[in-house]
């Protein structure tokens, strides 16, 4: 059945402050609480809805205050992306207050559909989806896209509860569902790079543009040949295995220094990988112990990978000047911080190794870019 007031009839259109529309009512576990499903132009739902905003005058209140630059991207979303929103909104009718419901049919195995009718003199709290209906209403309003009146929106009302069940249900909501997944949001980014291009960098902006391309890098790592990283990424969905000493996502942040220089970001996709991988062939050649036995060193782990990510951009300019940016120009390179494999042993390598977070990744790469040769300035 289509849920929709543009299926009443003339006569059943709604009076003026009376909201009616065809709907499904649902009842699930408690019996006296009932979900109506139905969908609802954005006109019909300005003026009737409301957020039970936390604030010093409403300490019972449960919602965040509107973020405005989340209005503003939605608006931007529906007038200038796909403006797809196919969540529906969780509205609630507070006790004592209740919908009236006028059953067409008898019950089936889904529900009963009718004609919801819903008194203006009735509040409608926001449970879920404030963001979604104050970005349309600055959209339509602020951004002059008057044609979002009619915007059909899926809309779930609850009404048989009360206010502390109201903000439970918020609770729940955003407490208990999980986000998606860094490492699936890297997939995401890197098949839209590849449908659009650089076109991408307009809509997901400059620094999501590096991640898809980062993604992409990390993918030539883990599955060419050639690279000492060969089947050493764990990937989404993979099993844990001995082998793995990096998630996807771990090394995709890792790339954002290289993919930072200016020179990776001129380069063309396939002269990006070789740079990588001349530069962990050299690493390779130079710390061979290190890469033999990985499980009993850090340089292929979160510390030692991130700290020569962002040391590469120093290399780079340092072959730069001569122009040569071969794996045997790398490892000279690279020789300057140190010959020996041990420096990056788990157990009796340098002290800087055997620590970890983000801080000690940067004065790790600090300390290694302090030993590299200095970078020849012919003309001051």
């Amino acid at each position: 059945m289509a849920i929709s007031a543009a299926h009443l009839s003339a006569e059943d259109q709604p009076s003026a402050g009376v909201l009616r529309a065809s709907a499904v009512r649902i009842t699930q576990k408690n019996p006296d609480v009932n979900l109506y499903v139905t969908a609802l132009p954005l006109k019909a739902l300005l003026g009737r809805f409301q957020p039970d905003t936390y604030a010093t005058d409403n300490p019972q209140g449960y919602q965040r205050p509107v973020t405005p630059s989340r209005l503003r991207k939605l608006s931007e979303y529906v007038r200038e992306e796909e403006g797809m929103i196919p969540t529906s909104i969780l509205l609630c009718i507070r006790q004592p207050h209740r919908a009236d419901f006028e059953a067409v049919k008898g019950p089936s195995e889904g529900g009963e559909a009718g004609i919801l009718s819903v008194d203006p003199a009735i509040p409608m709290w926001i449970v879920d989806g404030q963001h979604r209906l104050y970005g349309l209403e600055r959209a339509m309003t602020k951004d002059k896209a008057k044609w979002l009146a009619d915007y059909p929106l899926p809309v779930v009302i609850v009404d048989g509860i009360d206010a502390y069940e109201e903000m439970r249900y918020f609770h729940v909501i955003n407490t208990r569902q999980k986000g998606v997944p860094t490492d699936i949001v890297d997939r995401h980014l890197l098949a839209m790079r590849e449908a659009e291009g650089p076109a991408l960098i307009d809509r997901e902006g400059e620094k999501n543009y590096r991640r898809a391309r980062a993604t992409m890098l990390a993918d030539q790592l883990n599955s060419e040949g050639q690279s000492p990283w060969r089947g050493m990424i764990r990937m989404p969905g993979e099993k844990l295995r001995p082998e793995h000493t990096m998630r996807q996502h771990s090394i995709v942040t890792s790339l954002d220094p290289m993919l930072s220089d200016n020179l990776v970001q001129r380069a063309s996709d396939e002269e990006a990988w070789k740079l990588l991988l001349n530069y962990w062939r050299a690493a390779r050649q130079l710390w061979q112990s290190a890469f033999e036995t990985p499980q009993e060193y850090l340089i292929q782990r979160s510390l030692g990978a991130g700290a020569l990510h962002q040391i590469l951009p120093d290399v780079l300019e340092l072959c730069g000047a001569d122009n040569d940016y071969s794996e045997a120009k790398m490892n000279d390179l690279l020789s300057y911080v140190g010959r020996s494999s041990g420096f990056w042993h788990t157990v009796r390598g340098h002290h800087l190794v055997r620590q970890s977070g983000a801080r000690h990744v940067r004065s790790l790469a600090e300390y290694l870019r302090e030993r590299l040769p200095r970078p020849v300035l012919r003309r001051l």
